[in-house]
């Protein structure tokens, strides 16, 4: 089942503030702007699981503002985005200076870890989508490039991306507890999709040649991240960049081209431990992502994820 909160059992006194503690302690510290002159309804349904750090949540409300400030964001102990999906109204959101407005049949990308204002006027029904930035940083250069824009969800793979919520939280009880997580990284991987394929972000001004050329080498070792041979020359190569030139695009990056490509086979071995069809061991999963090398495999695990592989394959099995 869902984790449920109704204002419905609340006397109107209590609404507002029981309220701003259930909407912080969801997503992370935000401060709320309710409409003093009516009387204050919320709903709100959340879905997740101990492994995976995706959560989706359904939240029905009044008229409501939120705003984050620079005080709230240094609370955190890691950066999350929420993905927002109006189902009811209009929503408006203002970041780094810029305002946007979504409709009903769109989405929007909101950084946690910047100050930012989010209102509707009306009665407001929203699925939310929270993830990690690093869930987006492995996949997206410069994610935070993603808040400028408002995503179509009529067609195509945004509408995909929005079904796919639907389904998600309609399916979530009736799926094993030890696959649930799949449903949401299933919905993780389509959104990543819709973003990756976006021409406005890829054209917009902060888009310039490198960050081009960072896509196609990204592109590239997706595709080859299990070829023990992978290496920063034959990317280079491959994408027709100079070996000078491909470690000088990183350099501009929290990464080294090294620690990114282990990063992306770290994280694909982690995603198969934790699925419960998987059943080749831990020494195939990591031969089979790149890794010839088992000890070099076990320190690099413990160190990006503070336990050993085993111990996540066995947390998922209960």
């Amino acid at each position: 089942m869902p984790h449920e909160l109704s204002t419905d059992s609340w006397s109107q006194h209590e609404r507002q503030v029981r309220w701003a503690e259930a909407i912080s302690d969801t997503y992370f510290p935000l401060s709320l702007e309710f409409d003093t002159n009516k009387p204050f309804d919320g709903h709100l349904q959340v879905w997740d699981t101990p492994s995976s750090p995706v959560s989706l949540s359904r939240l029905r409300s009044s008229t409501l503002g939120y705003s984050r400030s620079k005080a709230q964001v240094g609370q955190d102990n890691e950066a999350f985005y929420l993905v927002t999906v109006p189902r009811c109204t209009d929503v408006h959101f203002e970041q780094d200076g810029r305002q946007l407005s979504c409709a009903p049949g769109g989405f929007i990308v909101e950084r946690g870890d910047a100050p930012y204002r989010f209102h509707y006027g009306a009665e407001n029904d929203l699925w939310v989508l929270k993830l990690p930035e690093r869930a987006l940083r492995g996949h997206l250069r410069g994610p935070e490039r993603y808040t400028r824009f408002c995503f179509g969800a009529e067609r195509g793979l945004g509408r995909v991306f929005i079904e796919q919520l639907g389904l998600c939280a309609a399916n979530f009880d009736d799926c094993p507890s030890s696959a649930r997580h799949l449903l949401l990284e299933q919905t993780l991987s389509t959104l990543l999709l819709v973003l990756q394929q976006d021409e406005r972000v890829l054209s917009s001004e902060s888009s310039n040649l490198s960050a081009l050329h960072l896509q196609r080498v990204e592109q590239f070792v997706a595709q080859n991240l299990a070829d023990p041979e992978l290496s920063p020359q034959s990317i280079a190569s491959a994408c027709g960049l100079s070996l000078r030139y491909l470690h000088k695009l990183f350099a501009a990056t929290p990464y080294t081209l090294g620690e990114w490509v282990r990063q992306q086979r770290l994280e694909a071995v982690h995603r198969q431990l934790r699925d419960p069809h998987c059943h080749l061991s831990i020494g195939e999963l990591a031969y089979r992502w790149g890794f010839s090398d088992q000890a070099q495999f076990t320190r690099a695990f413990r160190q990006q994820y503070g336990c050993t592989a085993r111990e996540v394959r066995n947390a998922s099995s209960h």
